[in-house]
């Protein structure tokens, strides 16, 4: 048995899962009692309540899911964005004290961290460069840094 029998592309969390991580994702969405989910409609820029599906009718569609072979599908641009902002996020402090190793102050190689994320998201998903910032929203800013910091200077 391959790992591809035991993943199939979801579409709709939009990533690869496997039936183990499915069926905890659906027992999560039925311990929160939501009757609806929203989204933004960018068309009338208001968000519009959407039904959430029940728990027995996500178990079919997952059945489903497995009960048909392994298919590769594409991942979308913002999946693929999240996913390279994650890397990027999990090496920062190695990439800025790198950055700090070629002369850069510290101030600096944050700066010049942020720009690379932000260039390589914009990239992927196809938008102007400094269009957007891309923020992690793991912690604050004010504690990243001083955690990049520490690291960084430690390591001198």
């Amino acid at each position: 048995m391959t790992d591809n029998d035991n993943v199939r592309y979801w579409a709709r969390v939009g990533m690869y899962v496997t039936r183990d991580f499915a069926e905890e994702w659906i027992e999560k969405i039925g311990e929160t009692d939501a009757r609806t989910g929203r989204y933004l409609d960018d068309d009338i820029e208001e968000y519009i309540d959407s039904p959430v599906p029940s728990p027995g009718s996500l178990k079919r569609e997952v059945d489903s899911l497995f009960e048909e072979p392994f298919e590769e599908v594409e991942l979308p641009d913002d999946i693929k964005a999240i996913m390279v902002a994650e890397e990027m996020q999990r090496n920062r402090v190695s990439r800025i004290k790198e950055l700090k190793g070629e002369g850069y102050s510290l101030e600096e190689s944050k700066e010049m961290f942020q720009q690379e994320m932000d260039d390589a998201v914009c990239e992927i998903l196809g938008v102007e460069s400094g269009s957007l910032s891309v923020g992690m929203g793991y912690e604050a800013e004010e504690e990243s840094d001083s955690e990049v910091s520490e690291d960084v200077e430690s390591a001198e």
